[in-house]
């Protein structure tokens, strides 16, 4: 159980630091659309006053996507708390699990997605590379959907009396 409440802390402060990160981020990426002048740094080596609407759609689409993940991680928080209560065939646990998985999937897709077109539109070619982050993310969302279908098909069995 130590290991559970280790995995419950780290947990909770990464979602604290990804909520402060996302408190931050939304008025910073209007003020870059409405007031770029008044941002005294550069963005990625190009100064903000020089953003044009692709660069501003693309910090917006991370920032939804980055939603997404602080929503998954807010459900794994929460999913740790239950296995701490020891509720792990509880109908909460496996919707969690599989919303989980979902918030993993639709993050990834529109960072994914996003990134196509900004390469499509600022680029002017069409192009994607694969790499580890492109086949471990969604496989993870994959992994959270896939348990909470196991733990269905355990509760199922369970309430019919047979051994799982």
């Amino acid at each position: 159980m130590k290991r559970l409440q280790l995995l419950k802390l780290i947990a909770g402060i990464v979602f604290t630091l990804m909520c402060i990160t996302l408190f931050f981020a939304y008025p910073f990426i209007f003020i870059v659309a409405v007031m770029p002048q008044q941002v005294p740094f550069t963005i990625g080596g190009i100064p903000a006053n020089e953003l044009d609407a692709e660069h501003i759609f693309m910090m917006l689409a991370f920032a939804v996507s980055f939603s997404f993940y602080t929503y998954a991680l807010y459900l794994f928080k929460n999913l740790l708390g239950m296995f701490l209560k020891k509720k792990i065939f509880h109908t909460d646990v496996i919707k969690n699990l599989l919303q989980t998985g979902k918030a993993i999937l639709i993050g990834y897709l529109i960072y994914i997605c996003s990134g196509i077109i900004y390469v499509i539109i600022a680029k002017s070619y069409i192009g994607f590379e694969i790499s580890g982050y492109t086949l471990l993310i969604p496989m993870l969302g994959l992994f959270f959907m896939v348990l909470g279908d196991v733990l269905l098909t355990a509760k199922t069995m369970k309430e019919n009396d047979l051994s799982v």
